[in-house]
């Protein structure tokens, strides 16, 4: 049966009861026919069920998935992690979870993990917990670009935000079933969807913790199914994106406030050439008056955003 371009499948779901919480796993999963299989079967492990979003691959992920005996919904179209994660999230309510983990189905995390990841939020010291790459052997592992990327977003993150975590790439992670629907509300549908969770989480004042896991990169295909570049970038743009939802005045205000000022000086020029010579300056009054004129917009705009933040918020809080 379709709906709006996805197709769910009528497979089952393992409900095994191996512990007194109701642990579900979601694994969205893209083009993954040499790993899903294994991957499905470890993590059955440890959780009472799996999820597995097949986000449109072209290869056999579906049907290698389907036979494991996991809980199948199918995209036909890929649409991208972020939408993935969500479509495993609004599924996962239905069978009533207490934590529900998210695991990348290209095999680089280690499913032994996923008990070392739920004890924080089992011992009501977490409300989210993420498996971080740092502080472990597996750091020496990372591939150099790849290790390049995720300091440069590690230092953008930790400048601009105050989401203190390290490894805000990871997708190994857990949540606590009471905060489903607030690190399930984002818009991202890329890559960018897991740093906006963690956004929410923070702005929520919500309990983060990182807890060392073992990630693995060699003897695997390339992890990432999308170019490194247009991958950093919609990271950088997520970043951005919420910088402006939680800071607006400082990011318009400030650079609308800095055009205003440096707007001044070609304006200054143009007014003692004009005493002097009596040549008025039209590429320096453009110039002058463009800056300023844009100022004017930032600053405007920097209200405009901080208004909506604060209905946004009120609204939430009505929720």
């Amino acid at each position: 049966m379709s709906h709006n371009g996805h197709i769910d499948s009528v497979s089952s779901i393992d409900s095994r009861q191996q512990a007194s919480e109701n642990v579900i796993a979601i694994i969205p999963a893209f083009n993954e026919e040499n790993n899903i299989t294994n991957i499905v079967n470890s993590v059955k492990k440890f959780v009472n069920a799996v999820i597995v979003v097949d986000d449109g691959s072209a290869d056999e992920t579906y049907q290698r998935a389907l036979s494991t005996g996991a809980k199948i919904i199918r995209n036909l179209q890929n649409r991208g992690k972020g939408f993935a994660l969500k479509r495993g999230f609004q599924e996962c309510v239905r069978y009533n979870p207490d934590i529900v983990i998210t695991i990348d189905a290209d095999g680089q995390h280690n499913p032994e993990d996923i008990p070392h990841l739920i004890k924080p939020i089992k011992d009501g010291i977490a409300d989210v917990v993420i498996g971080s790459r740092y502080n472990t052997t597996s750091l020496r592992e990372i591939p150099l670009i790849r290790g390049v990327g995720l300091s440069m977003i590690g230092m953008l993150n930790q400048s601009l935000t105050r989401i203190k975590v390290k490894d805000t790439q990871s997708g190994f992670r857990a949540y606590n079933k009471t905060i489903l629907n607030i690190i399930s509300d984002y818009e991202s549908v890329g890559y960018g969807a897991e740093m906006e969770q963690l956004a929410q989480a923070e702005q929520n004042g919500l309990n983060i913790m990182e807890v060392p896991v073992t990630i693995r990169y060699k003897g695997l295909e390339k992890t990432s199914k999308q170019n490194p570049v247009t991958h950093g970038a919609h990271i950088v743009s997520t970043i951005l994106k919420i910088i402006i939802e939680k800071r607006p005045l400082l990011f318009f205000g400030l650079g609308g406030i800095a055009l205003i000022l440096l707007s001044v000086i070609p304006l200054v020029n143009l007014m003692m050439i004009f005493n002097e010579t009596r040549y008025f300056s039209i590429p320096l009054a453009l110039l002058g008056l463009g800056f300023n004129f844009i100022g004017m917009l930032l600053i405007l705009a920097s209200f405009i955003f901080y208004a909506l933040k604060k209905i946004r918020t009120r609204i939430n809080y009505m929720k």
